[in-house]
């Protein structure tokens, strides 16, 4: 493959790759997540990348969720490097965001993934963040919280649904799957695996939660813009919360990889 340079973003789910060729073609590919809490461990695949990307000795510009600090970037650098890129840059998801959604101007953005943060962009640089204290403690507005929503509405519910037992099984079976190594994957995935059933009530909680720990507290907050599955999926419920606040929901994307590279192609 005859690439000038890859731009990548990883989220707590996936990564897209952008393979930019050199007639200025772009390939699209996508694998599994690289956040930091995945890709720095001791059993981590690295091989199967190395087997992808072989021989793609071009620059790898590189946005992750959880690339926020100096030294995580130093570390996924050395990580992205065995797979033989003549250079790795590494930037936080939520630059990514910023640059798809508002490439040189400025702006606010709305993280809404598998994971969630408000940030304020100058055009270049993030200059303001509100939340992104990860899904411990924070994450409101998120796929992950939703999930956390929709297991405790479960487990209190006293009658259950047929399409609930469908899925779920039983309350037992519930608390089995939150003692599993894999719970919060599992958490993160619950809104694509109900989006047939009716939970709006629990995305607009979702949204409130949001709009009310993100964006009220910041004065003069008129619109905002976002990137996010999640997000993406729960368009009209979000745009409804926002402009109950007085806010206007700006651009929405489900992933900035396309945007992301139209950026750089731009810019070159």
């Amino acid at each position: 493959m005859d690439a000038k340079y890859i731009v990548a973003d990883s989220g707590g789910s996936s990564t897209n790759w952008g393979i930019v060729l050199k007639n200025n073609e772009v390939v699209f590919i996508q694998t599994g997540s690289l956040h930091p809490k995945y890709a720095l461990s001791a059993d981590y695949p690295i091989g199967k990348l190395k087997d992808q990307f072989k021989e793609m000795n071009v620059p790898l510009y590189f946005y992750g969720a959880g690339c926020s600090s100096e030294s995580v970037q130093a570390e996924m650098r050395t990580l992205l490097s065995q797979l033989g890129f003549s250079e790795v840059t590494i930037y936080p998801d939520t630059l990514a965001a910023c640059k798809a959604l508002y490439g040189n101007s400025a702006g606010w953005v709305a993280i809404l993934g598998t994971g969630s943060i408000l940030v304020r962009y100058d055009g270049s640089n993030i200059i303001d963040r509100v939340g992104g204290y990860g899904s411990l403690i924070g994450d409101e507005g998120s796929g992950f919280y939703f999930g956390k929503l929709l297991v405790q509405y479960l487990l209190r519910s006293e009658q259950w649904k047929e399409e609930w037992i469908a899925v779920f099984e039983s309350r037992s079976w519930i608390l089995s799957k939150l003692a599993s190594a894999d719970v919060q994957h599992w958490i993160s995935g619950l809104g694509e695996k109900t989006s047939a059933m009716d939970f709006r009530f629990l995305h607009e909680e979702n949204a409130r939660l949001f709009v009310e720990l993100y964006c009220l507290p910041v004065p003069g907050l008129k619109q905002i813009s976002f990137v996010g599955s999640y997000g993406y999926a729960q368009k009209m419920v979000f745009t409804e919360a926002f402009e109950q606040a007085g806010i206007q929901m700006g651009k929405g994307i489900a992933s900035p990889i396309k945007d992301l590279v139209s950026y750089y192609q731009m810019n070159e």
